[in-house]
């Protein structure tokens, strides 16, 4: 076996597999730095948190600087180190910025999370152009944007994980939902192709496309406030196999799976924590 690994290289020795103990730290991001866009509520909040939980130090960033503010708040209780930026992802200079606050405070970006989204829920016979550029401006184009430029940081270092926040209505349809299943959609193929351009570098790329989740963030509150919302919400638990919508901490074990040394050999994947929504 000696002798065939030295003729075909990349086949890892017998003993490049580290034991059980060292396992243990697959799934630690100590001393680690993640930039997280998105960060100001919901989801992006949530990603933050868990990840300063498991020793990252994190920069937050949003549109909504008082959130995200609120976000770095939370992270520095926790003992890391935060830096909040407000950031708009459609303008390539706010997103540029952005990592070069990054990388002046902390020398280098380990971990990318790019998570903002928004939604208009019409019928595509109602939603006009002008909606669909806007859905498709923050979820799609931003999602480019925060990629290229944490690509030049980490192709630069020849190392770094990004996780791109899709959605389960990327890989299935839904009415009134025609940009943003576009959008998400296309954040999978995108994914794609930056995982194969960067792989030589290191730099591993995937997607994360939950189902429906808790955070109870501002979308959460709109389905739980209302009797429409609630009526919709339990339309949507009673179509999920497993008979539930996911708790924020079900979204955030794989999330920090994906920025760990444990995925270190997976890019261009998706991974879809939905309680088996797609399955159906």
């Amino acid at each position: 076996m000696a002798a065939v690994r030295e003729a075909i290289s990349g086949i890892p020795a017998d003993d490049d597999f580290p034991g059980p103990d060292p396992v243990k730290e697959l799934f630690s991001l100590r001393d680690r730095v993640a930039v997280i866009s998105g960060a100001a509520s919901g989801l992006g909040r949530q990603i933050a948190l868990g990840l300063a939980s498991v020793g990252a130090d994190v920069v937050g960033a949003d549109v909504n600087l008082e959130g995200v503010e609120e976000t770095i708040g939370e992270v520095r209780a926790i003992g890391r180190r935060g830096v909040p930026l407000k950031v708009d992802v459609t303008q390539w200079n706010d997103v540029r910025a952005m990592v070069d606050r990054a990388v002046q405070e902390f020398g280098r970006i380990d971990v990318g999370f790019n998570v903002p989204g928004i939604n208009i829920r019409k019928p595509a016979l109602d939603l006009s152009p002008e909606e669909y550029d806007q859905v498709l401006d923050v979820n799609l184009k931003g999602m480019f944007l925060c990629c290229k430029a944490l690509g030049e940081v980490m192709v630069r270092q020849k190392r770094g994980k990004i996780i791109n926040i899709a959605s389960i209505f990327g890989s299935c349809g839904a009415p009134r939902m025609s940009a943003y299943a576009s959008s998400k959609g296309g954040i999978g193929q995108l994914t794609k192709v930056l995982a194969l351009e960067w792989a030589k570098d290191n730099v591993q790329v995937n997607t994360l496309a939950p189902g429906y989740h808790m955070t109870y963030g501002p979308i959460a509150r709109q389905y739980l406030e209302t009797e429409e919302g609630r009526t919709m919400m339990r339309a949507i638990v009673e179509r999920v196999p497993m008979g539930r919508v996911a708790h924020a901490s079900e979204i955030i074990g794989p999330a920090i799976f994906l920025a760990s040394d444990a995925a270190s050999y997976m890019t261009g994947a998706l991974v879809v924590p939905d309680g088996g929504w797609i399955a159906q």
